[in-house]
C-alpha cells in the first residue's frame, strides 16, 4: 500500500476534519488569522496531518507560521495555467498585466522599507519604471497626465497602483492607516502603509530569481528554472521516484484544472486511466470538496467554490458563451467530423446569424465574424470540449465533453416582440443547458 492510500484510507475522520482548511487553502492559498481565525486555528491543531496530505497527495510544501499567524501553500506548477490569475477581491475581476507587475514592484519596495507612505512608494515605483522602460523591461507608468497624452492614461495607471496595494492588502500583507480604495483612484500620499517582512517573504511561491541564475531578457526560460525540481526525472531515478511523480503530476491536474484531457500519451493519462489512479483522484478531489465527471477521454471537475478554476461554462448569456453553444450543438449533430476547422465553425456560427438577424448584431462584418468564432473555440477549448490538435493550419479534435451537454437554441418569431437580449438562447427558464 503507497503512502497515499495510507493517507486516504487510514485517516478518513481526520480528513473529514481538514475538508474545510484544504478546500480554503485551495481557493486563498494564502490563509491569514485575521481573515479566516477558525480555519487558521483549525490548521494550527492538525498543521501535521495537513502538511502531510498536500506533500503526499500534491507534492506541494504548506507551511504554517504561528509567529506570522498564517498558513501558506506553496503552489507550483511545471506547467501553469495561462489564462488566471489573482483577483483583488472574492467579487472582482481578473488582474491586468500591469497590475500584477506594479505589485512586483510595490513589494520589492516595502521589503526595503516595510513603513512608506503612500506617496513615496508611488515615486518609488515610478523612478523604478522610468529606469527600465526605455529598454522595454518595465511597462512605462505615471500617474500625472503627459503633455500630448490622453488624461485616461494616467487615471489607468492610478486605478492600477491602488489595485495592486488592494491585493496585498486583502492578503494581509499590507495594512494602511487611511482608506486606498473609498474615495476611486484618489488616495492621499501621506496614507502610511506598513509591511509584514514575513509574510511578504512567503508571498514568493518560488525561490526568488535573484537566488537563481536567470536571465531576465528570456522569460520563456523562467518557469522551467523556477520549478527543476518538477522536471522530468533523469535515466537513472527509480521506479519508485517516478511513480511518486507521476502520481503528484496527475492529482495537481485533477484539482487544480477544469478538464484534464485523457489523451493516452502522456503519464498522467495512464495514471488516472488505472482503477488504483482513478480511485485515489476522485478521494483527493472529495477531500477538496470538488466533484469529478469521469469520462472516457477526460475528466471534467466540477468546483462551484471556484478553487480550481474560475472558469464558468455554458455562459448562455453572453454572445461568445452563445457562439461557443451553437458549436456544441453542432458537434453534438451527425454533420461534425473528426477534425473541427476554423472555417467550419464560423460556417456554422455565421447560418445561425443569417437564420436569426437579430442575433449578435455588433457581428456584422467577415473579420468581427472570425473574431466572435476565435472566442468561441477558445472557451471550448478551455472547457474542454476541444483539443488543438493543429496550428498550422489550426485545427482541433472534439473530445467526449460536448456529448454532456443538450443544447436548445429558440428563436423569436417575426410578430413577437423583439428579445430584451441579444441572444439566441430561451430565457424562460433556467434549464437552457442541460447535461445528459
Amino acid at each position: 500500500m503507497t503512502d497515499l492510500e495510507h493517507v486516504l484510507i487510514d485517516d478518513n475522520d481526520t480528513l473529514a476534519e481538514l475538508t474545510p482548511v484544504i478546500s480554503a487553502v485551495l481557493r486563498k492559498p494564502f490563509l491569514t488569522e485575521e481573515a479566516e481565525p477558525d480555519l487558521y486555528r483549525r490548521a494550527r491543531l492538525q498543521e501535521n496531518e495537513l502538511r502531510r496530505w498536500f506533500q503526499t497527495t500534491l507534492g506541494w510544501r504548506l507551511k504554517i507560521s504561528a509567529f506570522g499567524r498564517y498558513v501558506r501553500l506553496f503552489k507550483r506548477r511545471d506547467r501553469p495555467p495561462m489564462d488566471r490569475n489573482p483577483v483583488p477581491s472574492e467579487q472582482g475581476g481578473k488582474s491586468s498585466v500591469l497590475v500584477l507587475t506594479l505589485l512586483c514592484l510595490a513589494a520589492e519596495q516595502l521589503w526595503r522599507r516595510p513603513e512608506i507612505t503612500f506617496g513615496d512608494l508611488q515615486r518609488e515605483v515610478i523612478r523604478t519604471c522610468a529606469a527600465e522602460s526605455s529598454r522595454g523591461e518595465l511597462p512605462a507608468f505615471n500617474v500625472v497626465t503627459q503633455a500630448g497624452e490622453p488624461r485616461a492614461r494616467a487615471e489607468q495607471h492610478r486605478r492600477a497602483f491602488v489595485d495592486a496595494l488592494m491585493l496585498l492588502q486583502e492578503w494581509r500583507i499590507i495594512t494602511s492607516d487611511g482608506p486606498l480604495a473609498s474615495a476611486g483612484t484618489t488616495v492621499a500620499n501621506d496614507v502610511v502603509i506598513t509591511c509584514n517582512p514575513e509574510r511578504l517573504n512567503d508571498l514568493l511561491a518560488a525561490p526568488a530569481i535573484s537566488q537563481l541564475q536567470i536571465d531576465i531578457s528570456q522569460p520563456h526560460t523562467h518557469i522551467p528554472k523556477l520549478c527543476e525540481d518538477q522536471s522530468d526525472l533523469p535515466d537513472h531515478a527509480s521506479e519508485s521516484q517516478r511513480d511518486l511523480q507521476r502520481r503528484h503530476r496527475a492529482l495537481r491536474a485533477v484539482i487544480d484544472d477544469a478538464v484534464v484531457v485523457l489523451d493516452g500519451e502522456g503519464s498522467e493519462a495512464r495514471y488516472l486511466a488505472s482503477p488504483g489512479g482513478r480511485r485515489q483522484a476522485l478521494h483527493a478531489a472529495l477531500t477538496a470538496e470538488m466533484t469529478c465527471v469521469v469520462r472516457r477521454d477526460l475528466w471534467l471537475t466540477v468546483d462551484p467554490g471556484g478553487r480550481s478554476t474560475d472558469l464558468e461554462f455554458p455562459q448562455p448569456r453572453s454572445i461568445t458563451g452563445q457562439a461557443a453553444l451553437l458549436l456544441v450543438r453542432w458537434l453534438n449533430s451527425n454533420e461534425a467530423t473528426a477534425a473541427v476547422s476554423e472555417e467550419a465553425c464560423q460556417a456554422v456560427i455565421g447560418e445561425a446569424k443569417a437564420n436569426n438577424p437579430e442575433w449578435a448584431k455588433s457581428y456584422r462584418s467577415t473579420a468581427t465574424l472570425k473574431t466572435l468564432t476565435r472566442e468561441a473555440l477558445a472557451t471550448l477549448v478551455a472547457a474542454g470540449v476541444l483539443t488543438q490538435t493543429s496550428h498550422h493550419p489550426p485545427m482541433w479534435t472534439a473530445t467526449s465533453a460536448h456529448a454532456y451537454w443538450r443544447v436548445r437554441v429558440t428563436a423569436a418569431e417575426q410578430h413577437d416582440e423583439p428579445p430584451l437580449a441579444d441572444s439566441l438562447f430561451d430565457h424562460q427558464d433556467g434549464n437552457r443547458d442541460q447535461p445528459r
